[in-house]
């Protein structure tokens, strides 16, 4: 192989699909990238047996070619050289690399040992705008769940149905769920759960980058397709529970408040709740105030009194406040709406005007 590419069309594809190797001493292959070269340009990719993301680099092919050679070894090398042109050879068991002044080689091992990239077979498939999905899967993926005894609620929820995508996911103290419509009427009659290093990584590689995600889906897998970038995933197996049946249609108070003062409001009160992240929220009709209370025995107290419009009964509940400023923080809306059951039940949070998405967190009971 041999190829000619500038130094930041290699390191942007490097850091595509760089981030999902973790060093691996059992299977050193799987800490290396393959280099092919395949229609005139650079397929980049890499797998950790869970995820597979594979990317074009374009260049100038001389000789046709593959290798794999350490990623991270490359990734440092190519950082650190001048945004030139940079000559790839592959010779026996080494990749050299030149530019201008700089004179390099890497050691490789055999191409045929790199895992097979697996394809998404008998598939159905999507298309969606590539800012849409990103930032629904902004506004839910910070509720999944970190316990892996529970896989099941590891990952996010893709539920479609009757031209919608129904994305969510819990960690069984709060819920965030996000719909969006399709351009295509596709019902799958099984959900699919991703793990959430596939939707960390999805959202890393959409960037900035407007266009369509191609979406394909079976039983077991998952691909995105965009632009120049594929990310195939395997999917979790296991039923998500059925979480529809606790969100409540009842509400015995609702506030309506400024996003932004509530976000500011949190983040005071939270220098004073270190130890147990907790909030008291009260929302007071008489005088149409949402009122955060925080304290902390060592350091001291805060009050904040948010104007609000009250509509309901007065009360006041205790939730974890770095669980609403999760949210807050995801959401665009200039208002948002909070919905209270009671100071044992679970309250929902909802942007002003915004009907596909909503937040259910459970008070903290004391």
């Amino acid at each position: 192989m041999k190829i000619i590419c500038t130094q930041e069309n290699l390191r942007v594809g490097l850091l595509s699909v760089g981030r999902i190797i973790s060093s691996s001493v059992s299977l050193p292959i799987l800490n290396n990238v393959l280099l092919k070269t395949e229609n005139g340009l650079l397929k980049v990719s890499s797998t950790n047996l869970e995820i597979a993301i594979t990317t074009y680099v374009r260049c100038k092919v001389e000789e046709e070619g593959v290798v794999t050679v350490a990623c991270k070894t490359l990734s440092d090398l190519v950082n650190s050289l001048p945004n030139k042109n940079i000559s790839l050879e592959s010779k026996e068991n080494e990749l050299s690399l030149e530019a201008e002044n700089y004179h390099t080689s890497i050691k490789t091992l055999p191409a045929d040992e790199f895992p097979l990239i697996p394809e998404v077979e008998n598939h159905k498939t999507f298309t969606i705008p590539a800012q849409e999905i990103k930032q629904a899967l902004s506004q839910v993926v910070f509720a999944v769940s970190t316990n892996q005894t529970q896989p099941e609620i590891s990952g996010v929820l893709f539920k479609l149905e009757n031209g919608n995508l129904k994305i969510a996911a819990t960690d069984r103290y709060r819920l965030a769920e996000k719909k969006l419509k399709l351009a295509e009427a596709l019902n799958l009659p099984h959900n699919l759960i991703l793990p959430q290093k596939t939707i960390v990584e999805l959202s890393r590689n959409i960037g900035t980058q407007e266009g369509q995600v191609q979406v394909s889906v079976n039983e077991t897998q998952i691909s995105f397709t965009f632009n120049n970038t594929q990310i195939v995933s395997r999917l979790i197996d296991g039923e998500y529970p059925p979480y529809e049946q606790i969100i409540p249609s009842e509400f015995i108070t609702t506030a309506y408040t400024n996003r932004q003062a509530l976000i500011n409001g949190l983040r005071a009160g939270g220098v004073f709740s270190q130890s147990n992240a907790s909030v008291r929220v009260e929302y007071l009709a008489d005088s149409q105030n949402l009122v955060l209370h925080t304290e902390s025995g060592e350091l001291g107290k805060s009050v904040v009194e948010l104007p609000s419009r009250i509509e309901g009964q007065s009360g006041s509940l205790v939730v974890n406040f770095h669980y609403l400023l999760e949210c807050l923080t995801n959401l665009s809306t200039e208002n948002v709406v909070v919905k209270i059951t009671g100071d044992s039940s679970p309250s929902l949070l909802t942007p002003e005007g915004d009907e596909t998405y909503l937040y259910l967190v459970m008070p903290i009971k004391s």
